[in-house]
């Protein structure tokens, strides 16, 4: 069976109010990632959560299937993970999977690359990661008004000696229903990582973000066009 995909696109966002209707190179962050779920070619559904009319409208003419979202998951503060387990009460779906895709720079290539990984591995979840810009080890706080680390100053090492680490991006997720279900978490499950190459994992937190993504976009299409 093919897995079907879940863009959670509330309309409550407090940093970027708005945030899923935003124009990217013209054209809603919404519409974008519908899109390219759809020229993946490996979903046999798109469904679209939201507590928002406008955006399920939106979602509805892009090729997606508008699902409201229940009043106790209205909130921005609402997480992904009880979105989808929501959506799963009311839809039958008995082998894989659950995608979640929040990044706007999520395209087809990686979906199909990430699909490929997943299947190809003996994981109940894959999650896409990527590097850090700076070591996190080394990060320092200041709780009396002074700096100090905030881990342990045996981290404070040049970056070629300590544990490289990464960060789940949230770009691509895919999950076994039955085990998402049991577990109620990504976390948790045997799961693999999906390298996201840097330039496509951007986290559309504010505005400027947002132009940031626009200009990698257009950079990368210079490069291979």
């Amino acid at each position: 069976m093919r897995p079907i995909c879940i863009i959670p696109a509330s309309g409550a966002s407090t940093r970027f109010p708005r945030k899923n209707i935003a124009l990217f190179n013209g054209k809603p962050l919404l519409a974008y990632a519908i899109d390219e779920a759809l020229i993946s070619n490996i979903f046999r559904a798109v469904y679209v959560s939201s507590e928002d009319a406008e955006i399920l409208e939106m979602a509805q003419d892009y090729g997606g299937i508008p699902l409201l979202r229940p009043s106790e998951l209205k909130s921005d503060r609402a997480q992904i993970r009880h979105v989808c387990l929501d959506i799963l009460k009311s839809i039958v779906c008995k082998e894989f999977g659950v995608l979640g895709i929040p990044n706007p720079l999520r395209i087809a290539e990686d979906i199909i690359a990430a699909y490929t990984v997943f299947k190809q591995s003996d994981a109940e979840c894959l999650m896409s990661v990527s590097s850090y810009a700076h070591p996190p080890q080394r990060a320092v706080w200041m709780p009396d008004g002074y700096i100090e680390p905030y881990f342990n100053i045996k981290y404070m090492l040049r970056a070629q000696k300590l544990d490289p680490v990464w960060r789940c991006d949230g770009s691509i997720i895919f999950v076994k229903t039955y085990t998402f279900k049991r577990v109620g978490d990504f976390y948790g499950t045997q799961a693999v990582p999906y390298f996201t190459p840097k330039e496509r994992s951007i986290d559309i937190d504010y505005p400027i973000d947002l132009k940031l993504a626009e200009f990698l976009k257009e950079t990368r299409n210079e490069i291979l066009y």
